[in-house]
C-alpha cells in the first residue's frame, strides 16, 4: 500500500505523495466503469484497483445504493440483454416518476437467459437451445466488470437441470449449486446435487454432495440467498436450505395455508419470505420465516384492488422481491412496442402503490442498434437488490 502511494503520483522527479487513506477514498468514489477502464493505465493501476481494500470499500458503498437488475430476452432475439436502474427515484413523495436504465452487457451466447437476481453483483445463467437440445455451460457473470466465468460442462442425461449461485461470507467464496432432478416420466433416473466453487484463476470442478434425507423431488422453483444460505422450493410444502459453506442440505416446512408451488421466494428484510398471490381471489400473501429453528411463519395479506388490474391484468402480474425500503416490486414482464417498461412499488404499511417508468431499454434506438424488431414474444424480468461489484473472480 505504501508503494502505491509513492508510485501512482510520482513523476520521477518529485516526491509528492497523497495520504493512503485519501487515495483509497478517491478511487472508491469513482464510477465503476471508470475504475474498470483505468486498470489498463499500467500494471500498478491494475493491481491497485483490483486490491482487496479498494474492492471491499467499493462494495460497502454500493450496498447503500442498490439497483434493479433487468433482463430483456425472448423469441424476438436469441440474445439476452442485461440492464440496471436505480431502485427508486430520490423524491419519495412522487407517486409517479421516471428513471433511466443503463445497458450493462449482453449474455455470452445465444440460448443463455437470466431468470434470477444477483448475489453480491454476480449472476448465474445456464444456456439452453431447446430446438437442438443443446445445453451450454453454466456461466457466472459480473455485469459491472463484464467478466464471464464458464463452469465445467454438466451432462443432464435426460434430467432437468437447476443451477443457482450462492455466496459464503465467511470464506468469501461464490459457489454454484446444480440440481439434476428426476422427471415424472423418468423415475429411474438418479437425482444429483453438484457444487462448483467459482474461480477464473484456479481449476474448477463439480463435486457431488449427498442429500442425507434421501428425498427426491420432481419440481424445483425460485431461490434467494440470505446470509450464506441458498433457499429454493421443492414440491408443494417444502423449501430446501443449502448451506453454501458446509454444503449441507436441510428442509424447511412451509405454512399449511401457503401455495408454495406458486410462490416467489424472497429476501424480506434479511429473513426468508414467500409471496403467494391468487388472481381468482384477488389477494396476495407475504409469508415471513420468523424463527427458522422452530419453523414459525408470520403472514401479511392484502387485497389486489382494481388499480392492479388496470396496471397489469391478473394474468401478467409478477413480483421478484422487495427493494431496500421494504416495498414490494411488481411488474408486467410482457412487452409492447408502443409502451415503455415500468415497475410499481407497493408499501405494506401505507397500503399504497407508486409507479416508476424505466426508460432506455425498449425504445426504438436501442432496438435498432441491436437488431431487435417488434417486442412480441419478448419479456423483461426485474430483480431488486442488485449491487455493483468491481471484483474479478
Amino acid at each position: 500500500m505504501e508503494y502505491w502511494r509513492q508510485s501512482l503520483l510520482d513523476d520521477g522527479n518529485s516526491t509528492r505523495t497523497i495520504p493512503l487513506d485519501l487515495l483509497v477514498e478517491i478511487l472508491a468514489l469513482l464510477p465503476p466503469k471508470s475504475l474498470i477502464r483505468f486498470q489498463s493505465v499500467s500494471k500498478l493501476w491494475h493491481s491497485t484497483i483490483r486490491s482487496k481494500i479498494i474492492v471491499d470499500l467499493f462494495l460497502t458503498r454500493s450496498k447503500t445504493r442498490p439497483r434493479l437488475l433487468l433482463s430483456l430476452g425472448g423469441y424476438g432475439t436469441k440474445e439476452c440483454f442485461i440492464f440496471s436502474a436505480p431502485e427508486h427515484d430520490i423524491n419519495d413523495d412522487d407517486k409517479s416518476s421516471t428513471v433511466m436504465a443503463r445497458y450493462e452487457m449482453p449474455t455470452l451466447e445465444p440460448g443463455y437467459y437470466l431468470n434470477s437476481g444477483s448475489v453480491n453483483g454476480f449472476v448465474c445463467s445456464k444456456g439452453v437451445l431447446p430446438w437442438i437440445k443443446v445445453y451450454n455451460p453454466i456461466t457466472v457473470y459480473n455485469p459491472t466488470t463484464r467478466q464471464i466465468v464458464k463452469l465445467p460442462d454438466v451432462t443432464p442425461n435426460g434430467r432437468k437441470m437447476y443451477a443457482r449461485l450462492g455466496y459464503d461470507p465467511v470464506e468469501d467464496q461464490y459457489k454454484v449449486l446444480c440440481v439434476m432432478r428426476v422427471q415424472a416420466k423418468r423415475k429411474n433416473n438418479q437425482q444429483e446435487h453438484l457444487v462448483c466453487t467459482v474461480s477464473s484463476s484456479q481449476e474448477q470442478e463439480w463435486r457431488k454432495i449427498e442429500n442425507t434425507t434421501g428425498d427426491h423431488y420432481h419440481s424445483v422453483y425460485g431461490e434467494t440467498c440470505i446470509d450464506g444460505a441458498l433457499y429454493y422450493g421443492v414440491g408443494k410444502s417444502r423449501i430446501v436450505k443449502f448451506n453454501v459453506r458446509s454444503e449441507k442440505i436441510e428442509f424447511i416446512k412451509t405454512p399449511k395455508e401457503s401455495k408454495t408451488h406458486h410462490s416467489t421466494l424472497i429476501n424480506y428484510k434479511g429473513k426468508l419470505g414467500g409471496l403467494d398471490y391468487s388472481c381468482t381471489e384477488n389477494f396476495m400473501t407475504l409469508w415471513v420465516l420468523e424463527d427458522e429453528e422452530k419453523q414459525e411463519w408470520s403472514s401479511m395479506r392484502f387485497t389486489l384492488s382494481s388499480t392492479w388490474l388496470d396496471l397489469f391484468g391478473w394474468d401478467c402480474l409478477r413480483s421478484t422481491g422487495v427493494i431496500h425500503t421494504g416495498e414490494l416490486v411488481v411488474f408486467n414482464p410482457l412487452l409492447e412496442s408502443s409502451k415503455q417498461f415500468y415497475v410499481c412499488y407497493y408499501d405494506f404499511n401505507k397500503k399504497s402503490i407508486r409507479k416508476v417508468e424505466i426508460r432506455g431499454m425498449v425504445d426504438g434506438d436501442f432496438r435498432r442498434i441491436h437488431g431487435i424488431g417488434e417486442l412480441f414474444g419478448m419479456e423483461m424480468l426485474c430483480f431488486p437488490g442488485h449491487i455493483e461489484n468491481i471484483r474479478f473472480l
